[in-house]
Formats: structure tokens, C-alpha cells, sequence
């Protein structure tokens, strides 16, 4: 249901924010030879939403979806950003001052913006901030070097039945570093969980899939012309990858975004509970309820947010569309808002 009570009383779809990369770039994410590398943008620690237990999460970062609703809007580029917090900034103006080529500019209430069409990325302006509103996101790292991070909570791991959540972005977009990855936390006995939104090569799962335990499997929609205008790509290969993801995969997830005007009517749901119904292996399925948590971000990037507007969602406007689906008998589950 959407905040006016109507399905499709939601935003006008968004023009895609950032480029899509395309299928090459995920291969000069790797060394090739020796010890692979992985753009990330964050390192999360003690998480417990994203598979059992106590977690870190790896985000990978690039992305060749632009989903209007996206919450990491900074993990959509395969390369660095810089990333504004207008909340910290004191307005100093020292960040326009030391900038050598002019790219920031001060913008009516969103603050202090750098143009990433003039940025070079070399950090002066976030060395200069004294209160810490400006910071780099993204960082090429080796496989050893994240595997010595995720090392420091094997106890946690242990403890908890925990182990290491794989998200992004799209990490399959790198996928010899996820592999590496992986591969290294099976041997180390960490439970291993992928999150993907799947359009991806299917190589690129065939390279990692062994070696994963959970696979969360994002699905937005099931027509072709809707997931278009909304995420700038159809859905063929997603779902093509998705019933084959379900025939070799340990524990398969199907998580659905429930978004005002997008998904959330009764109709669309119950078409895309009756495709995941007929998979090879029925997975479980989480509906995860719209919220604008990301809207701070957006800002930050000076871009805009075709979803400002939008009330949030709560879990109990999904419970009746989660029946639907369990009419259909699937395992559905609400997760949080």
C-alpha cells in the first residue's frame, strides 16, 4: 500500500545517477596473478541482520543496477568518491579553499558538494576538514588485507554461529577477489553469505557459488518495461540466473524491496511469488520494507533522490502482502523496516 492509498500513487522513475559499468570493468578489479584485489567502500563489524549469527559485512563497491530507492548510492561506481556529511559540516569553507581545481561548491541546502566531473580524488579537502564532514569512499585492498581484518572476530564467529556476509554494491562483479575470499573463509570454518542482485555473467556465479553457504538473491520485478524504468536494466538475466542459482545453491533467499508505486500492490507480488514458487529448489523469501535511509547520502554526492517524498514503510503495511505468498506456499518473512 502506498502513503495515498493507492499502488500506484508513488514517484516518477529516476533517470539512472551514475553510469553502469560495464562487464570488462569487473575484471580490472583483480591482480590477475598472485593476490587479488577488491574495491571496496566499507568494512562493517558485529552485524547480525545480514545471515546467522555475529557477522562482518564486506561491501563491494560498483554496481550495474540504478535502482531509484538504492540506500548505498556510493556503492554504485566501481571508482572512489568523495562523500559530504552536511550534519558535520561547520561551513569553514576551508574545503573550497584548498581545492586546486574549484570543484566544490557550496549548494542551497545541501552545503558544501563536490562536482565529480572536476574532483581528481586527491583528498585535500578531507584532510583539511577539521570535523571530519568529508571522507573517501572506496579502496582497492587485497585479498590478505581484508582477510586480516575479518580474521580479528573469528572468536565472535565462533561464539555465535556467525561468519562473513559478502554485500555491495554487486560483489559478483568482481568475482575472482570474492572467490579468493570465500574460498579463504571456508578453510578458516567461517559460515559464508553472498547478497546479489544478479545480473551479473553466470561465470561469475559458477566462481563463487561452491564456496558459499547462503545466497541472498535481490528481485525487484518481474515485468520487463517496470524493472527497466526503475532499476535502468530488464530483468531477463536476473531471473535467468536466479532459476539457476536455485538448483546449485546450499541455502537460497529471495529478498523483495517492497517500494510505494513500484511493487507494492498485491497484483505484482503475487506474479513474482508464483515464479519464485515454480523454482527448481523453493527458496524462503524476505520482504524488506521501503525506508529513506539513504537520503543523507544522495545529498552528499549532490545528487538527486527520486524517492524523498515517499512515506517509509512499516512491517506490519507488509504483513497482508506476505500473505500472499504463503497462500502460495511459500516460507515468507517481514524483515525489518
Amino acid at each position: 500500500m502506498s502513503p495515498r492509498g493507492s499502488p500506484s500513487a508513488g514517484p516518477a522513475a529516476c533517470t539512472p545517477l551514475l553510469p553502469a559499468p560495464r562487464e570488462a570493468d569487473s575484471e580490472t578489479m583483480s591482480a590477475g596473478n598472485g593476490d587479488a584485489t577488491a574495491m571496496v567502500f566499507d568494512i562493517e563489524r558485529y552485524a547480525t541482520e545480514d545471515g546467522p549469527g555475529i557477522r562482518s559485512v564486506v561491501f563491494f563497491k560498483g554496481c550495474s543496477l540504478r535502482c531509484a530507492w538504492c540506500q548505498n548510492p556510493e556503492s554504485q561506481s566501481l571508482h572512489p568518491q568523495v562523500l559530504y556529511d552536511r550534519s558535520r559540516c561547520t561551513a569553514c569553507r576551508r574545503c573550497v579553499e584548498v581545492c586546486p581545481n574549484g570543484a566544490i561548491h557550496e549548494l542551497p541546502g545541501l552545503g558544501f558538494v563536490s562536482d565529480p566531473a572536476g574532483c581528481t580524488l586527491c583528498g585535500r579537502c578531507v584532510d583539511e576538514c577539521f570535523s571530519d564532514a568529508r571522507r573517501v569512499v572506496g579502496r582497492r585492498m587485497t585479498v590478505s588485507s581484508i582477510m586480516a581484518e575479518l580474521d580479528r572476530d573469528r572468536a565472535f564467529y565462533a561464539e555465535s554461529g556467525g561468519g562473513v556476509t559478502f554485500s555491495g554494491g554487486e560483489p559478483l562483479l568482481q568475482p575472482e577477489a570474492l572467490g579468493a575470499l570465500a574460498r579463504a573463509c571456508r578453510e578458516r570454518g567461517y559460515h559464508t553469505a553472498v547478497e546479489t542482485a544478479g545480473d551479473v555473467p553466470w561465470r561469475s556465479f559458477e566462481a563463487v557459488l561452491p564456496s558459499v553457504d547462503l545466497l541472498y538473491f535481490d528481485l525487484k520485478h518481474i515485468d520487463p518495461d517496470t524493472h527497466r524504468r526503475w532499476t535502468g536494466i530488464a530483468p531477463a538475466r536476473i531471473l535467468e540466473n536466479l532459476d539457476r542459482a536455485a538448483g546449485c545453491t546450499r541455502v537460497l533467499v529471495v529478498r523483495i524491496p517492497v517500494i510505494p508505486g513500484v511493487n507494492a500492490d498485491a497484483a505484482t507480488l503475487e506474479a513474482m511469488f508464483r515464479h519464485i514458487a515454480a523454482l527448481p529448489r523453493v527458496p524462503h523469501v524476505e520482504l524488506l520494507p521501503f525506508h529513506r535511509l539513504g537520503l543523507g547520502k544522495y545529498e552528499g554526492l549532490g545528487v538527486p533522490y527520486a524517492m524523498a517524498n515517499v512515506a517509509n514503510m512499516s512491517r506490519e503495511q507488509c504483513a497482508p502482502l506476505a500473505d500472499i505468498g504463503r497462500n502460495l506456499g511459500l516460507h515468507v518473512e517481514v524483515g525489518a523496516s
